[in-house]
Formats: C-alpha cells, sequence, structure tokens
C-alpha cells in the first residue's frame, strides 16, 4: 500500500484524537481522588523547593503542605504528580477551575502516548499498520477508559507509561542494543515512578532476556553487557525522579512495595448485590469486573486470541514459540494474567472495579486483537466472511461509539449486557462521584 496513505491515515486518527480531547477536556467535573492526587504532587515540589533553596518558587502557591517525611501518602509514585504541579505553578494558575481543568489535560496527553504505545505494540507484533490502528482504536472505544483519560492521574497515566514501557521492553527483547537499553531503563523507571507495579516490566525484561541466552537466540557477552547498562541507568532514573527514594533508597522502596501489595484500605466494595470487605474479595472479583465492563466484541476476541496462543504453546511443545510473533504472544499473555494472579494469591485490596488492574489492559486489547487476525486468517469457502467480519466490527464500534456520545461525559459508569439487570444495586457505579457536577448544575 502507498506510503502517504500510512501517514496521512495514521496522522489523522492520532490528530483527530487530540483534538476531540483538546476539545472535551472541560467536560468532566473533579473527581475525589484529584485533590489528593494534587497534594501529593505539591508536597514533592515543596520539599524539592525546600531542598535547593528556592523560595521564590515556594511563594507562587498559597497553600501549607506538609513536609515529605510526615505526608501520610509519601510512598506513592509522583513521575506524574510532581511534573504536573510544577507546571501548574510555572503557569501561574490561580483558580481552582483552571487548575483542575490544566490537569485533566495533561493526564489525556499521556493517555494519548499510551494510545501510540499500543499501535506501536500491535504493528510491530503483526507488521501491519491497520492492525495497529484497530488495537488502538478498541483503546479509544472503551468507554471507561476514555472518560477516565481526563481526570484518573493513578490508574490511566500508569496504564498509558505502563503501555510505553511494554513497547520499549519488546524492542529490548527482540533487538538488544546499548541505547535500545537505555531508552527502556528510562521508560521503566517513569513506570515504576508512578506506581510500584512497574517493577514487572524489569523483572520480565531481565527474565526474557536470559531466556533467549539460554536458548541461544543471542549472544552471551553482549547480552551480560546490555543488561548491566539497562539495570544501572533503571537504578540511577529511578532515584532521580522519586525523592522518597534519596535517602535510604532501597528500604524505602521494599516499603513502598510491601505498601502497595496490602494496600491500606478497609473498606467495603458493592459486588454482585453484596457489600465485601476489600480484604476479602472473591479470587474472580478481577476477571467479573473486566467480564462486564468491556465492549462484548472485545472479550470475543480476546478468548480468541488467548486460545490461539495456548493452542500454539502447546503445538511449539519445550520449544515455545518458532518466530518473534509468536514469542511476542506469549509475552502478552504473561503480562495480562501474571498481575491477575499475584492479586489473587497475595490476596490484595482492590477496590473500585478493576481500576488497580488497568495496566493489563493493553495486554488484553493486543490479545484481543490477536484474536481478530486469527479470525481473519481463516480461510473460509462462503463468500463474504471476511466482509462479514468487518461489518462485525464497525458495528460494534459504531455502537460503543454512539453509547459514549449519549452517556458523555459519563462514560465512566459503562457496563455491557454480562453486568444483568438493576446494575445500581449490583455494583459499584459512580465511585468517583463525577455525576456531582451535572447533579449541582
Amino acid at each position: 500500500m502507498n506510503k502517504h496513505v500510512k501517514y496521512i491515515s495514521i496522522g489523522l486518527f492520532f490528530s483527530s484524537l487530540l483534538l476531540l480531547g483538546l476539545s472535551r477536556y472541560r467536560d468532566f467535573g473533579i473527581s475525589f481522588d484529584e485533590p489528593f492526587q494534587r497534594l501529593t504532587g505539591a508536597v514533592t515540589v515543596n520539599y524539592l523547593a525546600e531542598k535547593f533553596h528556592t523560595p521564590a518558587f515556594m511563594t507562587w502557591w498559597q497553600q501549607d503542605v506538609p513536609g515529605l517525611a510526615e505526608y501520610g501518602d509519601r510512598d506513592y509514585g509522583v513521575a506524574f504528580e510532581a511534573p504536573a504541579f510544577a507546571l501548574e505553578q510555572i503557569c501561574r494558575l490561580k483558580d481552582s477551575r483552571d487548575i483542575y481543568m490544566f490537569r485533566h489535560l495533561l493526564t489525556f496527553l499521556v493517555y494519548v502516548g499510551g494510545v501510540f504505545a499500543v499501535y506501536r505494540l500491535a504493528q510491530r507484533r503483526f507488521l501491519d499498520w491497520r492492525i495497529g490502528l484497530l488495537s488502538a482504536l478498541f483503546l479509544v472505544l472503551t468507554p471507561r477508559f476514555f472518560a477516565e483519560s481526563f481526570y484518573n492521574s493513578k490508574d490511566i497515566v500508569f496504564m498509558a507509561v505502563f503501555a510505553v514501557a511494554t513497547n520499549t521492553t519488546i524492542s529490548l527483547v527482540l533487538r538488544p542494543r546499548i541505547k535500545t537499553a537505555m531508552v527502556h531503563a528510562l521508560a521503566t523507571a517513569i513506570a515504576i515512578d508512578v506506581r510500584i507495579m512497574g517493577l514487572l516490566l524489569v523483572v520480565a525484561s531481565v527474565m526474557l532476556l536470559i531466556i533467549r541466552v539460554i536458548r541461544r537466540e543471542l549472544q552471551l557477552g553482549r547480552t551480560c553487557l546490555i543488561l548491566a547498562v539497562y539495570m544501572i541507568v533503571a537504578s540511577v532514573f529511578v532515584r532521580l525522579m522519586w525523592p522518597y527514594l534519596w535517602h535510604h533508597p532501597l528500604d524505602h522502596l521494599l516499603e513502598a512495595f510491601n505498601n502497595m501489595a496490602h494496600f491500606r484500605w478497609g473498606g467495603a466494595v458493592r459486588y454482585m448485590g453484596a457489600l465485601i470487605p476489600a480484604t476479602a474479595l472473591p479470587w474472580h472479583y478481577t476477571f467479573t469486573w473486566i467480564s462486564i465492563t468491556t465492549p462484548l466484541l472485545y472479550l470475543a476476541l480476546f478468548v480468541v486470541g488467548v486460545y490461539a496462543t495456548f493452542s500454539q504453546i502447546v503445538a511449539r511443545g519445550m520449544k515455545l514459540w518458532q518466530d518473534d510473533g509468536e514469542f511476542q504472544d506469549i509475552v502478552f499473555l504473561g503480562l495480562f494474567f501474571a498481575p491477575i494472579l499475584a492479586v489473587i494469591l497475595f490476596h490484595s485490596v482492590l477496590y473500585d472495579g478493576w481500576r488497580q488492574l488497568y495496566f493489563v489492559y493493553p495486554a488484553f486489547l493486543l490479545l484481543a486483537t490477536k484474536g481478530w487476525v486469527v479470525l481473519w486468517s481463516i480461510k473460509s469457502t462462503r463468500n463474504g466472511y471476511k466482509t462479514s467480519l468487518v461489518i462485525l466490527t464497525t458495528i460494534s464500534a459504531f455502537c460503543t461509539a454512539i453509547w459514549m456520545w449519549k452517556a458523555h461525559p459519563l462514560e465512566n459508569v459503562y457496563f455491557n449486557i454480562f453486568a444483568g439487570r438493576n446494575v445500581k444495586a449490583r455494583y459499584d457505579v459512580d465511585y468517583w462521584g463525577l455525576g456531582n457536577r451535572g447533579a449541582l448544575e
């Protein structure tokens, strides 16, 4: 296909997404978490201002903030919150509405970066830019994620930077180079400094490179050098961008990890019509929430993609994979299931749906995209089979987009038919409090 068509299509897709965000970011109210997230950034910026003796900068805001050592959420990553608060001060924003609308814009811009990372992951895996755009479209047309891409600076931002770091992970393990290792070190450090669960990609990167060395797909000496560069540079970046780690870095990192694994929240969530303590959730909690809040087509394609990947693993036996494409499928499979299984095994505290596990969604979509490609590749004697698949996909996209347009700006309350009737009595709905703005107006 003509390269001009490719670049024009990609450009139109992402420029349209940016324009959509720029025109809609003021539509959303302020969620319950946003003042606390902003305070986390303020505490860090205040600490840096005192540390580097810049009192002029400190006088730009009229807000008493606690010291870093006394702050209860000092173990939260600040790779987004601190720069967001600093930019807010640099822009001299005073009005609270302007401040939070500015944060919504910043959050959305990070989300767009995550959408592009999903595009690159799919484009590389399936060697087709059109499939890459399809995967990116699936992400954009996920109602809850689109709404939260404006105000959820915790989970959506982490999902986005995790997708970017997943993209650099694949780049590194497929073609290890010093430059790639340094870029990946920065990407994983940012992910870790947003949420400590980003360490998963460090473990995955090391394990995947070791496995490829054992399989004699990579040279031992050069791979060890690249791994050393990656680990050193990543360690430096992680500590540099997270002031909480400047003193006693290992102790504070372990503290942050332990607090993440056993989060300090003892409330209850509404699940299947009952109020259940967050510390006693059933094993199927996450799987159920994914099943009732994801568009049906994506769920069906995901099942096909997972089945095809497991079938391919069984067919390869001890070899597991035979080419780069199959290797990437296994990585996506692990990145989706491993975190969920870890949450189940460690009885981790979850709340507000499955928001703390949003970062597995890019892997989910990549497996769903594989399901679409598998269906497309089936050789059928029936005329119009592929046309039917395209029509079905188009209908799904159109219906989802129409629902989002009608529900805007409350796309965050999306449930599919699997949620059943009387959803409000069965599950938590507007746990962000976004409906308060509409109620007041």
